[in-house]
């Protein structure tokens, strides 16, 4: 068997770069995970409401948007909110409603519900629901302070909603997560609610903020539910600004807003390692993995098929294959050249099958008689026709023309490729 070691290279090689492919998570896991909001983009832009992404990048205008909504940071490793890798910067709840009333740019500002498990897990249970005295701790941070959120029981929640006379659906929440009306602070009111509870609530100190209590009424998993992605469309028209024709922003990282439409000629960034990881991101790490791949087999088989050579019973060495290659090239070199150098070229070619076969002692003139015979007791006729052209080469071949010259060895060439010359 042939040195195993290749193949092993290759199998840690493939196990390698399927731990790369498989085991790293890619960055829109988040967005396609139960509590991202990639379901929301697309059922906005079905519905002809233009979407943007927060890209950190690229400076967004408040100008030019109708909605941002925000998730409210948890504090880290407690929260499933802040989406994959990206990570909000210093900006926090008060940065956020200075920017809506500046800009007079509605805001809706989601509260979290949900432990990072749950994009593991997949499937949204009790044991999965944050601490609610840990999310009153991070509410009572902001100005709704006295506001108290509460579950509402095991279970779904469902109920008829109307934001308008003429705008209303059905809503259906898991473990519904609300505010409890009794605790509104002074000048505050209730937008939007269940009979339970309040689930947006709104400010007179700033009417451009809103603060939505359960987020399972705009992610992956409260829109699969029910009939709350043909409310989410009613809610979002709801909010949005006068100039509805601006588009709806999913802001994932907190970054300020400009105050002016950014310019994008002569637009410079700084530039970190997280550029360079990019290069290695998802979809690019599939294309990676391929090429990967492919140079481990290509490694793996030119060695295979040029390895070393291999030893027969008696410990002669066989003329690999690549010597075979190389000895039909220098024939071929030769015949353009000097006919003495064929002649010396096939008398020891002779003697290298005759110490082949006999042993490092008949490498002369009568190892290679010897060879001769043996040959001819297993095929006189090939024997013969091989021992002309040799014999025509060694002799004459100093004499021939070119053009003769080249046939002989191409005669010799046939006759040698065409006996078995077995083992001593």
């Amino acid at each position: 068997m042939r040195n195993a070691g290749p193949i092993l290279i290759l199998l840690a090689l493939v196990g390698l770069a399927a731990l790369a492919f498989f085991g790293l998570s890619r960055d829109n896991d988040f967005d396609h995970s139960p509590l991202g909001n990639k379901g929301l983009q697309v059922w906005l832009e079905a519905k002809g409401i233009p979407v943007v992404r927060s890209d950190p990048h690229l400076a967004r205008a408040g100008s030019e948007l109708s909605l941002r909504i925000l998730s409210l940071p948890i504090s880290e490793g407690e929260t499933a909110a802040a989406a994959g890798d990206e990570e909000k910067g210093n900006a926090g709840f008060e940065d956020w409603a200075s920017e809506a009333l500046k800009q007079g740019l509605p805001t809706l500002i989601t509260m979290p519900k949900w432990h990072a498990s749950l994009l593991k897990d997949g499937i949204a249970g009790p044991s999965d629901l944050l601490d609610l005295s840990l999310l009153q701790g991070e509410l009572d941070k902001i100005d709704f302070s006295g506001l108290r959120l509460q579950r509402n029981g095991q279970g779904f929640e469902s109920e008829q909603l109307g934001l308008s006379p003429d705008r209303s659906g059905r809503v259906s929440l898991y473990q519904a997560q609300t505010f409890d009306r009794t605790s509104l602070p002074e000048g505050c009111r209730q937008i939007l609610g269940l009979s339970s509870g309040a689930l947006i609530v709104r400010c007179e100190d700033n009417e451009y903020v809103d603060l939505l209590s359960d987020p399972d009424l705009l992610n992956n998993h409260g829109l699969a539910l029910a009939e709350n992605a043909g409310f989410a469309i009613l809610l979002i028209n709801n909010l949005r600004a006068l100039n509805d024709k601006g588009p709806v922003y999913l802001d994932a990282t907190g970054a300020p807003l400009d105050d002016t439409k950014p310019v994008d000629e002569g637009r410079t960034y700084e530039r970190s390692g997280s550029d360079l990881e990019r290069f290695f991101a998802y979809p690019l790490s599939v294309i990676w993995g391929t090429l990967f791949i492919v140079v481990a087999i290509c490694f793996w088989r030119g060695f295979w098929r040029f390895g070393p050579p291999l030893k027969d019973a008696s410990g002669n060495i066989e003329l690999s294959k690549s010597a075979a290659i190389e000895a039909t090239a220098r024939l071929l070199r030769l015949s353009g050249n000097d006919g003495r150098m064929v002649s010396e070229f096939v008398l020891h070619l002779l003697a290298d099958k005759a110490q082949l076969l006999f042993g490092p002692g008949a490498g002369n003139e009568a190892g290679i008689d010897r060879l001769f015979k043996r040959l001819a007791r297993r095929d006189h006729a090939a024997a013969q026709a091989l021992h002309s052209s040799a014999q025509a080469l060694i002799d004459r071949g100093h004499l021939m023309k070119r053009a003769d010259l080249h046939r002989n060895i191409e005669t010799f060439r046939k006759s040698l490729g065409s006996i078995d010359f077995g083992s001593g």
